[in-house]
């Protein structure tokens, strides 16, 4: 879909950097993705809250990045 946005262009850079991506597009795609991951996790854990198993976040992405081909 195309759309036009206003998007600061050093954070974009900065994404660009940090994900290791070639483009804005795939930068933009890889970030929303990630967020979108991290939201739906913290929805299952935050329903899991009071149970009693134990809960990093951070282990959880990194293993669901590992599930799906996207490294460490």
């Amino acid at each position: 879909m195309r759309t036009t946005v206003d998007l600061d262009r050093s954070l974009l850079e900065r994404a660009k950097k940090a994900l290791g991506t070639a483009t804005y597009r795939e930068a933009i795609t890889q970030a929303l993705e990630e967020a979108v991951s991290r939201a739906d996790l913290r929805r299952l854990l935050d329903k899991l809250e009071g149970s009693d198993a134990t809960w990093d976040l951070d282990a959880l992405l990194s293993y669901r990045r590992l599930e799906h081909g996207h490294g460490p």
